[in-house]
């Protein structure tokens, strides 16, 4: 349904929410801080022998990776931070609005049913009137209301079911079609109690599936078209050797941890129970090869580090280094992985970037949208009660769906 244009800003007409001063309004979030730790992987730091002592090359770089991960692992916490913040903000916000939207819907809904078939209208303006009230009976059914629901299929030629399953074959044949194999919509799979919802998740994993095997296959394809590979370099061979030398390492002190924290050696029932504890979190750390949590039990266990029996001790380093090097590529996945799955559950528009500064401006603007669209719909509830007025109003709503969304691309004109 058309609705009346209004500023984008209310400064003016509504309360300021994010106040003089940002940092210090209640009703938006803040940038979280860190909250107080244990000095996490710098207390795995090494330090120089004596005053005036230098570190090595191989200390300054292990020393390095353990700062990164430590910065990392707070830019993650506080990405999780920020996003859930934003995200109990919006319901807080928006709420309201929307439950002032939707009450106007259903009163505009309730205006204009008596007009479908009214008499004194022309065709077309019960056809709009039509369209309009199926339009809104379905966007309110998509919130769950099973009277909008029952409304729209009455005075819709399509129900909600069969345009959900269209859509459904819509998506199969776009996804086949860039594919080039068929993508079948999963009903038969799913079974009759599937929203439309799962079936649409099922088709996007089936989607995702296809799409990982072309891509697995194209670079088995690519391995197979490569010549014999080259002998390796010196440098990279003393990579292979760092790489062996890291794995041998990690091995070793996973294994001494293993022997060391077994419960069954325990002298108490509270030792068991901490070493319980302690072998259960080297476990996780091993399989994740997360080199700080070992290397953080085997110091909290008080155990001698087994690859200094087995490497010299700048051997040692540089393959601690090289583990810490792959926990910090990890945690870069993890990062831009928790970032893009906030961007996600936030919907953050086109142009709007997950920061503070972007979510707090994004909040705003989608409070004045809100506030915009209930005041647009509630001025056309005004006129369309007037009764005077009705015919006008119809003729614009027909007008207005006629006009392209977007210059130069035909969109039909579907409520």
């Amino acid at each position: 349904m058309a609705t009346k244009k209004t500023p984008s800003r209310r400064r003016a007409a509504q309360e300021d929410l994010f106040g003089a001063a940002p940092a210090q309004d209640a009703s938006t979030p803040a940038a979280p801080s860190a909250p107080p730790s244990a000095l996490g992987a710098r207390d795995l730091q090494v330090l120089a022998e004596g005053a005036g002592a230098a570190l090595t090359p191989a200390a300054k770089a292990y020393n390095r990776e353990l700062a990164r991960i430590d910065k990392l692992k707070a830019q993650i916490a506080r990405t999780d931070a920020l996003g859930h913040a934003y995200q109990t903000a919006v319901q807080s916000l928006l709420a309201p609005l929307h439950a002032r939207r939707d009450a106007g819907r259903r009163e505009m809904v309730a205006l204009l049913v008596p007009h479908i078939n009214d008499k004194r209208l022309s065709k077309q303006q019960r056809e709009t009137a039509r369209a309009i009230v199926c339009a809104v009976a379905a966007a309110l059914a998509a919130d769950g209301d099973a009277e909008m629901a029952r409304l729209h299929d009455e005075f819709s030629p399509q129900t909600l079911a069969e345009k959900e399953q269209q859509d459904r074959a819509s998506f199969a044949q776009m996804v086949s079609h860039v594919l080039g194999e068929e993508i079948a919509a999963p009903e038969a799979e799913a079974g009759d109690d599937a929203s439309h919802e799962e079936l649409i998740m099922r088709m996007f994993a089936q989607t995702k599936a296809k799409m990982q095997e072309q891509q697995e296959q194209y670079e088995q394809e690519k391995a197979a078209r490569k010549q014999k590979p080259r002998k390796p370099t010196a440098a990279q061979q003393r990579a292979e050797a760092v790489q062996q030398d890291a794995e041998t390492t990690l091995r070793a002190i996973f294994r001494q941890l293993a022997s060391a924290l077994h419960p069954d050696r325990a002298a108490s029932e509270d030792e068991r129970r901490r070493k319980t504890e302690l072998m259960s979190a080297a476990n996780r750390a091993y399989q994740n090869k997360d080199i700080v949590a070992l290397l953080q039990i085997q110091r909290d266990a008080a155990l001698l580090d087994p690859a200094q029996a087995q490497l010299p001790p700048e051997k040692r380093l540089q393959a601690l280094t090289q583990l810490l090097k792959q926990q910090v590529q990890e945690l870069e996945r993890e990062r831009y992985a928790r970032q893009n799955h906030w961007e996600h559950a936030l919907d953050l528009g086109f142009g709007y970037r997950f920061n503070e500064a972007d979510l707090r401006r994004w909040l705003q603007d989608l409070q004045d949208e809100e506030l915009a669209e209930c005041e647009a719909l509630e001025h056309d509830i005004e006129l369309v009660r007037e009764g005077k007025r009705l015919k006008s109003w119809l003729n614009e709503q027909h007008r207005l769906a006629q006009e392209p969304i977007f210059p130069y691309i035909d969109i039909p004109p579907e409520w």
